[in-house]
């Protein structure tokens, strides 16, 4: 009797223990630190070399997207470029092959005069409306040249989570929205939207409340590289009407080497955007970063500062911040911020911690101590955080081998 009482009990503690043990492990469970990481897109895959410039969003169903440039050539900044995005429905455990968004096949420059010429396609500006569910693509066209004069942008959209892209060639393949920057008081003349992605507006109170629900991206400008000064700034793209419509808004960074910015939006109701340093300039911040804020939904933005914590490699390097949970949720604001740490080279992908709303970072977790890249940051629904970061050596040292996407949850980055 004693004996049958015995397994009795265990049979039935058996699935007490294993949904415990189960429980403990689970990544976005908060109780046992967990990381994973896999090769997202491989060196010279599909015959791309390097997939750079990244932007990553969640679809309102749940969907993973990641966007990356595929070059082609030498893979500079001014070689044809393809436009590309890679799907998850299971947290990003597994992905599509490429779905391309736009081929560098010189269809449009033989449609617009010039056959033979491959176009280069550029930046990642993802944005995902979640009451309707369509997701907004951003992108520019560059010139082509070494010069890189001027872009033209436009953007496409999805209502299947980034398997199909509208409009579709028979209906023009892409819409134009390089007049919202035309008039500009800056002179600037080439216009890159993100690179990664933007935000949809949720904490605003007062006076603002009816701005909830407001897309915004953050693009970049300067005039062309013969230009001087070339006067790097970033300015806002919003839309009210769930991005039917489109306009621009306020400028930032004027004068202070703002390039490639990155938007999140506080608890307040402030955005807050952290962009990318430049030599360019009367003031010199070409190794750090500048933060700008803006208390009016984006229409403007208050004087830049420099913030001198974050030290980077000569060339600098584009960042992402993303928010991992508000005050309401966790208990306190939590905003993570990744980049390349190294302040000699791009190397030391980290991802930092703020529970102050960005004013200083308490915790810095190394993921990959080598060369790294641009990055991007996305929080999944079972609370655990992406990474989608370019990494390894390449024959040029500022452009990765490979693209990896980590994924990992805040207890192991609060590990020492």
């Amino acid at each position: 009797m004693k004996h049958t009482l015995t397994l009795l009990t265990a049979l039935l503690l058996a699935p007490l223990a294993a949904f415990t043990q189960d429980s403990a492990t689970k990544p976005g469970s908060g109780r046992a630190a967990f990381f994973e990481e896999d090769i997202l897109w491989q060196n010279k895959e599909e015959n791309a070399w390097p997939y750079h410039v990244y932007g990553l969003v969640q679809s309102a169903k749940g969907t993973l997207l990641a966007f990356a440039e595929g070059r082609q050539g030498k893979g500079g900044d001014a070689d044809p470029h393809h436009l590309v995005v890679k799907r998850s429905t299971d947290g990003g455990r597994s992905w599509s092959r490429n779905i391309y968004v736009e081929k560098a096949d010189g269809s449009f420059w033989a449609a617009n005069g010039q056959p033979g010429k491959l176009e280069c396609w550029t930046n990642t500006g993802p944005v995902v409306d979640e009451k309707t569910g369509r997701v907004f693509f951003f992108y520019a066209l560059n010139e082509g040249t070494r010069h890189q004069n001027w872009t033209r942008v436009f953007y496409r959209y999805s209502n299947d989570d980034g398997l199909t892209w509208l409009p579709s060639p028979q209906e023009g393949g892409r819409i134009e929205v390089t007049h919202l920057f035309k008039d500009n008081p800056h002179g600037w003349t080439f216009h890159m939207p993100g690179p990664g992605h933007g935000i949809q507006l949720r904490h605003q109170q007062g006076r603002h409340a009816d701005k909830n629900g407001r897309l915004v991206l953050a693009v970049w400008h300067r005039r062309a590289v013969t230009a001087s000064p070339r006067l790097y700034g970033v300015s806002m793209l919003v839309s009210d009407d769930h991005g039917k419509t489109w306009r621009r808004a306020g400028d930032a960074g004027i004068g202070h080497g703002m390039g490639e910015g990155r938007i999140v939006e506080l608890e307040d109701g402030r955005i807050l955007l952290n962009a990318r340093g430049g030599a360019a300039e009367k003031i010199n911040t070409q190794k750090h970063r500048v933060y700008a804020w803006s208390t009016d939904v984006g229409e403007t933005f208050g004087k830049p500062v420099i913030r001198t914590e974050f030290e980077y490699s000569e060339n600098g390097c584009d960042s992402s911040i993303h928010r991992y949970a508000t005050t309401a949720q966790h208990g306190k604001s939590i905003l993570l911020f990744s980049r390349p740490a190294d302040p000699q080279q791009r190397a030391r992908m980290t991802v930092s911690l703020s529970t102050d709303e960005g004013q200083t970072w308490s915790r810095h977790k190394l993921v990959h101590e080598g060369p790294s890249f641009y990055s991007d940051l996305v929080v999944l629904p079972d609370r655990t955080i992406g990474l989608l970061y370019g990494k390894g050596k390449s024959p040029h040292r500022q452009l990765p081998d490979h693209v990896a996407f980590a994924r990992f949850n805040l207890e192991w980055i609060k590990q020492p």
